[in-house]
Order: structure tokens, then C-alpha cells, then sequence
């Protein structure tokens, strides 16, 4: 009791180590708390929670700079991870901070690219495998198989142009081929109304003139679309097309192409997609030149 009385009895203040990060963060022990967190995030850098604390901290201090590189950071780690929403959240709560800053607007725009693709890789490989029921299930697509042709086209003039809903329903009526190296997949002035869009692999568009000469006109390979003039336009193939090395494409008929046409809301905007490479038009155009020359 006199211990107590006479102040004795009171128990000593905790050492600043006892104190959490949060303690210093209310406390306004803002280097303190730096210097913790700085300790964490060196001894375990995924450590996101810890990087994300360190990154209000330096907001309270007026450390624009430094907070910027934590928030990036842990973005980039979401994204790195597939969580692709958590990223847009952080980053958009960095734009109001910061809305000047062009590296954050590139992640945003980034990541909203990121969404849309796997929007368009879930449908699309829906699209690839539906189109497979009608087959004998011993030549059916794998799912693993329709993710590898997804894998290779997702970079592609036509993805980049296409919905996920449009894709599918493209897919939907293609048909995977292998070709060999050396076999014709068209033939010059062929009337076969097919088009491809190559997955993998390398061919050559070629003429021959009537002194004997062949003349290659292009070379396609992955994610390259042929045939839209003998598809579309019903026109005969302006050059004969070969397969340099193994390769695999899809293939679009008549019946494919009415199949993603029936029902669409924007016809249009498929058949634009298909047309726009332009290598048929292109190589017709070269094939006139070349023969009008008498090369």
C-alpha cells in the first residue's frame, strides 16, 4: 500500500520496442514506425500488408515519391498474382493521390487490358471446346489443348479487335487443322471458300510466272488471318499458300462463319475483324504487279 502511495508500485513504461506499428502510427512516431516497417519489409519483401502501412506512413509525411514506389509495388504483385481487381482498387486510390502520374494511368489502362483478356480467354476457350461436340470424342480439343491455341492468338490483330462474346461464338464454328511442311493449304485461283487463322507454325503465300520462276509474296505465321477474299468475297485464291514448317490453324467454312453470324448483335463487327490484315488483298495486289511486269 505505501509502495503504491509513494508512487513506487507504478508500473514502468514499455521501451519503445514494445510498442506495435500501429502503436507508433497513432502515436505519431512516424521515423519509428518507418524504421519498422522498413526492418519487415527487407526480411520478408512479400510482405504486402507491411509495404502497404509503409506507404500511408510516407503519405502522412508528405513522401509522395517514396509512397508511390510502395503502392506500385504491392500493385504490381496483385497483378503478378491474377488479382486483378485488387490492383485496380489500389491503383485507383493511387490516382487521386497522385492523378499526374503517368506510370500509374499505364498500370490502369494495363490491368484494364489484363481483365478484358481474360474476360475474352474464358469465352473463347468456351467457344473452341463447344464447337468440338459434334466429333468423335477421340478428336476433340482438351481443355489444356484450347488453352495452349488461346495462349498463342491472344496477341493477335483479331483478339485485340474482338470481344470475348464475338470470339466464341468465331471459335464456336472453327475446326484446328495440322499441317505438314511442304503440303498446299490453297492453291492459285482455287475456289475453296475457307479462311485460317494460323496458331502456330510459318507458310508462304507464292506465285510462279510463266517463265517457271517462284516468287514468294508473304509470309504468315502465328496469329495471322488468309482466305478472306475466297470466305468473304467469294473470290478465288490469288496465290498458292505452303506450309514452310508444321503448323496449325483454324479453319473457318461457310458453315462456321454462318454459325458466328446467325443471332449476332453486330455482324458487322466480326466480318470487319476478319477483313482487316488484308493479306489476301494485299497479295492479289502483289500477284498482279508481278505478272503484269512479265518478271
Amino acid at each position: 500500500m505505501l509502495r503504491k502511495f509513494f508512487g513506487k508500485g507504478e508500473a514502468p513504461a514499455r521501451p519503445t520496442e514494445a510498442h506495435s506499428v500501429e502503436d507508433l502510427i497513432v502515436l505519431e512516431r512516424w521515423e519509428e514506425a518507418i524504421e519498422r516497417l522498413q526492418s519487415r519489409v527487407r526480411a520478408q519483401p512479400q510482405d504486402l500488408h507491411s509495404h502497404l502501412r509503409l506507404a500511408d506512413v510516407y503519405i502522412r509525411l508528405g513522401k509522395g515519391a517514396k509512397a508511390l514506389d510502395e503502392y506500385l509495388l504491392v500493385a504490381d504483385s496483385y497483378t503478378q498474382q491474377g488479382f486483378h481487381d485488387k490492383a485496380l482498387a489500389l491503383l485507383t486510390k493511387v490516382a487521386r493521390v497522385a492523378p499526374d502520374e503517368e506510370q500509374v494511368q499505364a498500370r490502369v489502362q494495363r490491368l484494364q487490358r489484363l481483365k478484358q483478356l481474360e474476360h475474352s480467354r474464358v469465352l473463347a476457350i468456351e467457344g473452341l471446346l463447344s464447337g468440338q461436340e459434334e466429333l468423335d470424342p477421340l478428336a476433340r480439343l482438351s481443355p489444356l489443348e484450347a488453352q495452349q491455341i488461346w495462349e498463342s492468338v491472344a496477341a493477335s490483330d483479331l483478339v485485340r479487335k474482338l470481344g470475348g462474346d464475338q470470339l466464341k461464338r468465331l471459335f464456336a464454328g472453327a475446326a484446328l487443322m495440322v499441317w505438314e511442311q511442304g503440303e498446299l493449304v490453297a492453291e492459285r485461283g482455287s475456289s475453296i471458300e475457307r479462311m485460317f487463322l494460323v496458331v502456330r507454325g510459318q507458310l508462304e503465300a507464292f506465285v510462279s510466272t510463266p517463265d517457271g520462276k517462284l516468287h514468294q509474296l508473304r509470309v504468315l505465321t502465328t496469329g495471322d488471318l488468309f482466305g478472306e477474299r475466297a470466305l468473304l468475297e467469294h473470290r478465288p485464291w490469288p496465290a498458292t499458300v505452303r506450309v514452310l514448317e508444321r503448323s496449325r490453324l483454324l479453319r473457318i467454312d461457310r458453315a462456321g462463319l454462318e454459325r458466328a453470324l446467325v443471332g449476332n448483335p453486330d455482324p458487322r463487327q466480326m466480318l470487319e475483324a476478319l477483313r482487316s490484315q488484308r493479306h489476301d488483298r494485299e497479295v492479289a495486289a502483289a500477284v498482279e504487279k508481278l505478272l503484269a511486269s512479265g518478271d
